[in-house]
């Protein structure tokens, strides 16, 4: 558009119900930076902006100016910039339709898990956090590795003292369901009406109830395949020679685990985790971090 163009055209348009439902993703991106300010908010900063630069038809800056000048977007005394009620419904519109897209993949990644098919799940993960301006949905984890399939495979074929006494039906649904967490990088608490009524009975305890026993337990279990993977690759390399153990430390830490929190271990004696001394009614969160050596340490 020429200068004299720009300069007749008046106020700017933009059909923000059409770009919520947009199948173009530089229409819908708009519409997904606009949400981040449902909440009040400063701008973002300038790594992210450069990045939502690339997914957005115009700068990130450009853009911000433009829902101002429509009416989308103000701005308080703060320097925090939140969506107007005009723009309100856009926005909802759009998250209704990526909740939607959500639970469609979810049940892909079950159905996919089920048959223990992992590379196909990660498939199903990557194809649908690509349809996000950053290529990252808000609510999984981080930009999975090469082998995150693999491990998550590994979950399976688990026979460890974690899964001890417990039947083969709790076993086989607590398996799927710490796959299908750690395949998305993710957890989330189930409602008991979502658990089988054998497993509540078999995991609940006077301290812990149902739905929480169940969420901390497939915790361990995807945190053990993690760390077993930490383990594996630093012993079979030659460039990490220790190992720390960190994790959290409040009222679920057990003074064992605590004993253990940021000490540093040659890889070859690093005690076990999850370790069986652990008190903690929720269990271990206890993983290994590899300690980078420096490069004067690397040469010596």
């Amino acid at each position: 558009m020429s200068f004299l163009q720009r300069l007749f055209a008046g106020k700017p348009k933009l059909d923000g119900a059409q770009l919520a439902q947009s199948g173009e993703l530089k229409e819908y991106a708009q519409i997904d930076l606009l949400g981040c300010f449902m909440q009040p908010r400063k701008l973002h900063d300038p790594g992210d902006q450069q990045r939502w630069s690339r997914a957005l038809p115009q700068p990130y800056a450009a853009t911000i100016r433009l829902f101002e000048q429509l009416g989308w977007l103000d701005v308080n005394t703060l320097g925090e910039y939140t969506v107007t009620p005009v723009a309100r419904p856009f926005v909802e519109a759009y998250h209704a339709r990526m909740e939607q897209a959500k639970q469609e993949a979810m049940r892909q990644v079950r159905r996919a898990l089920e048959a223990k098919e992992t590379s196909e799940a990660l498939t199903i993960r990557r194809v649908y956090e690509a349809r996000f301006p950053l290529g990252k949905a808000p609510w999984t984890g981080p930009e999975p590795q090469l082998s995150h399939s693999a491990l998550t495979r590994r979950i399976f074929f688990l026979d460890h003292w974690l899964l001890a006494g417990l039947s083969k039906p709790t076993t086989d649904w607590l398996k799927l369901y710490a796959a299908e967490q750690h395949l998305w990088g993710a957890h989330w608490r189930l409602p008991a009406t979502e658990i089988p009524d054998d497993v509540l009975a078999e995991l609940a305890r006077p301290e812990l109830d149902g739905p929480d026993a169940v969420y901390w337990k497939a915790y361990q279990l995807a945190l053990y395949v993690d760390n077993q993977e930490t383990w594996q690759r630093c012993k079979g390399g030659d460039h990490v020679r220790r190992l720390a153990i960190v994790g959290p430390d409040d009222e679920y830490t057990c003074d064992h685990c605590r004993s253990l929190l940021s000490k540093e271990f040659l890889v070859t004696r690093v005690p076990e985790l999850p370790p069986r001394a652990c008190t903690s009614p929720i269990g271990c969160r206890c993983r290994y971090e590899p300690v980078l050596e420096m490069l004067d340490d690397i040469e010596a």
